[in-house]
């Protein structure tokens, strides 16, 4: 029986970082929020109660229970509307590249292999698209080789057939040529299909 091998979480600093720091921002001014709205309106509260002659004598939970209640749901709604807004923002600069990541990778499909593709300032992932980018360079630079060296095979081999030709080969051997310039034709057909853009 295989055991299921436990994940770890990685966290990339560079990647990850700034938007932890900035959700731990959040709830840290969430904690401050609380505590100066708890502060402030337990301070008036314990003022009003303790120097009112008119009030009668209640214990400290029923004159702290409405300072609680309204910091707590003040700075929790704040706190949530502040993460909301955050998260929204920061899944757009997400979702941009990730939605041009998967147009990218349906032009490779389609053997498109252009360099030219723009990120938006501020969009995550950028040095994943530049990454990217540097394979397709890389690949390109490979496929434009071999669609030279087939260019010159090509004609190399169109050349020696000729020669072949006027000096009358016996028959098989004039078959495996014909099938190596057909293979030879096939596989410039399939480099050709490649579209690498400007060297």
């Amino acid at each position: 029986m295989t055991l299921a091998r436990r994940h770890t979480y990685w966290i990339d600093v560079r990647t990850q970082g700034p938007f932890l720091l900035k959700i731990g921002s959040v709830w840290a001014g969430g904690v401050i929020l609380l505590s100066l709205f708890l502060y402030y309106l337990a301070d008036e509260e314990l003022g009003r109660s303790f120097y009112s002659v008119h009030l009668r004598l209640r214990n400290t939970w029923q004159i702290l229970l409405p300072a609680v209640l309204i910091a707590g749901g003040v700075s929790y709604l704040v706190t949530i509307g502040a993460t909301l807004f955050l998260a929204v923002r920061e899944s757009h600069r997400l979702g941009g590249p990730i939605h041009k990541f998967r147009l990218l990778f349906l032009e490779l499909g389609k053997g498109i292999l252009d360099t030219g593709f723009r990120f938006r300032d501020g969009d995550l992932l950028f040095h994943l698209g530049e990454s990217y980018r540097e394979a397709l360079r890389v690949h390109a630079d490979r496929i434009r080789e071999l669609q030279d060296l087939g260019d010159r095979a090509e004609r190399s081999l169109s050349e020696a057939r000729r020669s072949i030709e006027s000096r009358g080969l016996p028959p098989d051997e004039m078959r495996r040529i014909a099938e190596s310039a057909d293979a030879l034709g096939r596989l410039r057909e399939v480099l050709r299909e490649f579209r690498i853009g400007a060297s």
